[in-house]
């Protein structure tokens, strides 16, 4: 369906430039976000695919649904001791090399001071030993929630409106497989798609905005 998911808990300057949160971008509140990349729309899969010829949309709104159900499991059962553990132990040797430079060093030391800390870097990782899954799991619970999110979605103007009426109407988006790739699926992810495909989203309101007029 796409190349690429990522998930942030941090604020990336020029997202996507970066591999490592740049320091120099303090802000007064964070957010946690989402990016997910289905390629196809509806009009390639049609053009592509003669089983698919009947196809409105493309892979948006199932996309859609699979990653806000993701994270609603994520805080009804919460992250497993293993996957904490593998979490953990990367982000504490990842953190040292966000200050490779006297420039970052520098960098991080200024923003800790916005934020109220002597060193983040220093602490973080002695903070990070202290941590358990049962830590993150109640943090998780606490903040994390799927009936208030924003969405933004960029798409081909072929099929905004289809798509716009599906999201608002909370159509059933059951996922567009050629025969070939469907045929190769286990029986599992077949029945977890049908499973996403009706996911009920708690869409309250879904605008339109043309390219043209984004950047004014």
């Amino acid at each position: 369906m796409n190349y690429g998911d990522y998930s942030y808990i941090e604020w990336y300057n020029n997202g996507g430039g970066y591999m490592l949160p740049p320091s120099g971008v303090p802000r007064q509140s964070n957010y946690f976000s989402l990016w997910i990349r289905p390629v196809q729309i509806g009009k390639q899969l049609r053009q592509q695919y003669q089983e698919l010829a009947d196809v409105k949309i493309g892979h948006a709104h199932f996309a859609l649904r699979m990653a806000v159900r993701e994270v609603d499991k994520m805080i009804k059962d919460g992250i497993t001791k293993e996957d904490f553990e593998a979490t953990r132990a990367f982000l504490r040797s990842y953190s040292k090399l966000y200050v490779q430079t006297p420039n970052e060093q520098l960098g991080y030391l200024m923003d800790s001071k916005f934020y109220g800390r002597k060193d983040f870097i220093g602490e973080i990782d002695k903070e990070m030993a202290k941590l358990t899954v049962k830590d993150v799991n109640a943090a998780v619970k606490k903040y994390w929630r799927v009936n208030n999110m924003y969405v933004t979605i960029v798409t081909d103007k072929s099929e905004a409106d289809e798509l716009a009426k599906s999201l608002k109407e909370n159509t059933p988006s059951p996922m567009a497989y050629s025969n070939a790739v469907k045929a190769g699926l286990p029986k599992e992810v077949l029945d977890e798609d049908d499973v996403v495909a009706n996911y009920k989203l708690n869409v309250k309101k879904v605008t339109i905005v043309d390219s043209k007029e984004t950047f004014k």
